[in-house]
């Protein structure tokens, strides 16, 4: 049997409570599809970086080319702590072999050309999420995809192996 692919994947798709809400996004489709395949790594960049479960919501706001995450119900810009923490989970998830990347749409961390960047009040651009910034940064040649339904997983797995 051929040795099965690491792949990370947004906790909270695997069914963790870990968004800021205390729910998931559970997606059994993406896992039986995928499990059997591939050795699934959950990546949750809030979590790690200790913010916890319930959390305050957050969102990325100012330069669209070079947005801050924001708390905010405090103003709270936890930035730095989220890529210093994304840099670290980076490096483990390269010790274990990843090969690409399935996250959550629109997160302020995982969104893949979904999330919105703010200013004000107002969305001004949708772009990637702080830990996909963090990773095409670090990881160039490691695929990052969304998990965005209506989808076929297989083309999902396909655009992270023949892209």
């Amino acid at each position: 049997m051929a040795e099965r692919v690491v792949l990370g994947v947004s906790a909270c798709l695997l069914g963790e409570r870990v968004r800021y809400d205390g729910r998931d996004k559970h997606d059994p489709d993406l896992i039986a599809w995928l499990a059997p395949r591939c050795i699934l790594v959950p990546v949750c960049p809030e979590v790690e970086a200790g913010l916890g479960v319930p959390r305050a919501p957050m969102r990325l706001e100012g330069d669209p080319c070079d947005p801050r995450v924001v708390v905010l119900a405090t103003r709270q810009d936890v930035t730095d702590l989220l890529v210093a923490s994304a840099e670290k989970r980076l490096a483990e998830l390269v010790a274990r072999g990843v090969r690409g990347l399935i996250l959550t749409p629109r997160s302020p961390s995982c969104g893949v050309g979904s999330t919105p960047v703010y200013a004000g009040e107002q969305p001004v651009a949708v772009g990637d999420g702080l830990f996909v910034r963090v990773c095409r940064r670090c990881l160039p040649g490691v695929p990052v995809v969304e998990a965005v339904r209506p989808w076929s997983v297989p083309a999902v797995f396909d655009k992270i192996f023949l892209d």
